[in-house]
């Protein structure tokens, strides 16, 4: 078994560029994350329903979510923050669709170990889920205490912290370098400013 921050790297591996920076650098709103469900989620009368630009692919061996990346940043060591915001999933009680909790704008860390986001539109930064361990299949996803005392108090749900809900895999695409910081530009201008005086000089002598 791989440690959190392995597993953190992992994420980051799978996706073919997890590398130090020589400066912090830009996700771009490209490409998705997705999370294979394996928590048995109608064993426990749940259903579950993508919410926003989310998407739900029933077709395979398991429900399939995938979450379109909205931006985010890498930093010197290779740690990365990726953004989902604007999608979610959706968990309703199978005998009553009424009562439901909607989970969504993940927010991926990958030095943490950790997938925040909001429950039912509010409490951005809540911790949802934290890394398990690298398998073939993606990082695991262990439900988080927070996530888990949503659950029970919505649906009476036992108390599932740490339990697993899926395998995560994520392809974010890194930007190009930044532009030079504005406060810059005087310097530089003065610079030009200076060089065309040195050649006017040079011209009139």
């Amino acid at each position: 078994f791989m440690t959190r921050f392995a597993a953190a790297a992992a994420i980051l591996a799978s996706a073919g560029f997890f590398a130090a920076t020589a400066q912090a650098a830009t996700i771009l709103p490209i490409g998705e994350t997705t999370v294979s469900v394996v928590a048995p989620l109608s064993t426990l009368g749940l259903g579950a329903a993508p919410t926003g630009t989310a998407t739900l692919d029933t077709s395979g061996a398991r429900p399939l979510f995938a979450f379109d990346i909205t931006g985010g940043t890498v930093d010197t060591s290779g740690n990365a923050l990726i953004e989902h915001e604007g999608s979610g999933v959706q968990l309703f009680a199978l005998a009553d669709t009424t009562i439901f909790a909607e989970v969504g704008d993940f927010l991926i860390d990958t030095f943490a170990g950790t997938v925040s986001g909001t429950v039912n539109g509010a409490g951005a930064g809540t911790v949802l889920f934290n890394f398990g361990e690298s398998t073939r299949f993606g990082i695991v996803l262990e439900i988080s205490s927070d996530l888990a005392a949503a659950l029970t108090g919505v649906f009476g749900a036992p108390d599932l912290t740490g339990a697993r809900f899926g395998y995560a895999n994520t392809d974010p695409q890194i930007g190009p370098a930044p532009i030079p910081l504005p406060a810059t530009l005087p310097l530089l201008a003065a610079g030009l400013l200076v060089a065309g005086l040195a050649a006017r000089r040079r011209k009139a002598a």
